[in-house]
């Protein structure tokens, strides 16, 4: 009987996953355990293995393409199966075999299917080699087809060499001149409204300017899953910072004493973490979502770290903060770092969270506030910790500051309840002895 394979469902609230690769061809041997695909949600990049040993066949999703979870991608079967059926994995026909014209035209991957709609090509004049029609069967096609030779706009010779230095097409420029000629002018314009170019002054012609156009770079998905989901936090997410300025002489000393035998390094992200989730034991409103109308507070303190990674921002959690100590957790915030830099993170470590910390003290930030890692109703922003001159007393006095921002969501908190978190926090890193011991 052949065994499916599906688009699993790697969290309560996924609804897609991105496949990156297929790690075994079609027709290939699998074994039961053996990575069988690569894919991504928007928290994390998983291998998935097979459920049972056989033959891979029926591939249905191509890399990149986005499957709705529960879909069906591609089926093992028995080799004994395979050989009833008449045919043996050198035999599989390949998916495009299995698909009548009409259908391969219909069916491309989401690159494929917007390259040709870029270059005006419909599908059906494409020639898919596999089950979809993939982006290198457009770039095949492209490479064909002689490109017709543009019609001769009218434009004047100082209108043409801007463009062409901005990398404009001097015939989509719309012209101001005699006949609707393009004129120097209309490309400084256009190139100003698309926001594509800046400008410098040339060395050749006082007063000239010589347009230069920015030069994209390839990001990774990661980076676009992350600006997606800070666009949409800043912009459905009403948003409300305080700011806080903490002394860290008791903080700093404490820490000083306690590393000397510590197996682990304790930092001061260690400390915030432990003092943070005491605090929010005391204020759970800061430790509770919006949904559908309403505030859910969680049952549990489970507080999100920032950490920059080579592809952008992660954010591993750990779990009943408030339930450990302080050595449990250096050890599980360096676990966490450790496999988030070598991308091994799974998506139990970042998913569930309900408070996150962004300590950028160790760049030597004074002070910063952070966007809400939604659907959470918080983030702290910590900077260094630095001497400054500060009245005690009514005398100056140099004391280690920190600057602490917290970045709430209007529909969960109000002003006076994180304020309260804010003071109370403070007042703990400011007498760590009380909690810390």
């Amino acid at each position: 009987m052949k065994k499916e394979i599906i688009m699993p469902a790697l969290g309560m609230a996924q609804e897609t996953g991105t496949l990156i690769r297929w790690l075994k061809r079609e027709g290939d041997s699998v074994a039961k355990g053996e990575p069988l695909i690569e894919i991504e949600t928007d928290k994390v990049t998983v291998e998935i293995e097979a459920l049972v040993s056989g033959i891979l066949i029926n591939i249905t999703a191509e890399e990149g393409d986005v499957v709705p979870v529960g879909q069906t991608i591609g089926h093992i079967i028995s080799p004994e199966e395979l050989a009833a059926s008449g045919l043996s994995p050198d035999t599989v026909e390949p998916p495009a075999a299995r698909l009548s014209p009409p259908e391969k035209a219909r069916i491309a991957s989401p690159v494929a299917a917007r390259m040709a709609a870029e270059h005006g090509i419909e599908l059906s004049q494409v020639r898919a080699e596999q089950s979809r029609i993939m982006k290198a069967d457009v770039q095949r096609l492209l490479e064909r087809s002689p490109e017709p030779a543009p019609a001769r706009v009218p434009a004047s010779p100082k209108a043409r060499r801007l463009a062409k230095e901005a990398g404009l097409d001097v015939g989509a420029i719309a012209g101001s001149g005699p006949n609707g000629a393009v004129l120097a002018a209309d490309v400084v314009a256009r190139a100003d409204a698309r926001h594509s170019s800046k400008t410098v002054r040339s060395g050749n012609q006082p007063g000239e300017l010589l347009l230069i156009a920015p030069q994209p770079i390839d990001l990774p998905r990661s980076w676009g899953v992350m600006a997606q989901r800070t666009a949409d936090s800043w912009r459905e997410v009403p948003h409300f910072v305080l700011y806080r300025d903490v002394d860290g002489t008791r903080l700093h000393a404490w820490l000083q004493s306690v590393q000397g035998g510590a197996p682990v390094k304790i930092t001061y992200t260690d400390l915030l973490v432990k003092l943070v989730a005491a605090a929010l034991n005391k204020h759970p409103r800061l430790n509770a979502r919006w949904k559908a109308g309403a505030v859910l507070l969680n049952a549990s303190v489970d507080i999100c770290l920032a950490v920059a990674v080579p592809d952008g921002l992660i954010t591993p959690v750990i779990r009943a903060a408030d339930t450990l100590s302080i050595r449990q957790l250096a050890q599980r915030r360096l676990e966490l770092i450790e496999k988030a830099r070598e991308n091994q993170l799974q998506l139990t470590d970042v998913s569930g969270g309900t408070f996150t910390i962004s300590n950028l003290g160790m760049y030597k930030v004074d002070a910063f506030s952070a966007i809400i890692n939604a659907p959470q109703a918080a983030i702290l922003a910590v900077g260094r910790l630095v001497d400054r001159v500060v009245p005690i007393d009514g005398k100056p006095e140099v004391r280690p500051q920190m600057t602490l921002s917290i970045s709430c969501d209007h529909r969960v908190i109000d002003g006076a309840g994180a304020a309260a978190f804010l003071d109370d926090l403070a007042n703990l890193i400011e007498e760590p002895l009380n909690l810390l011991g």
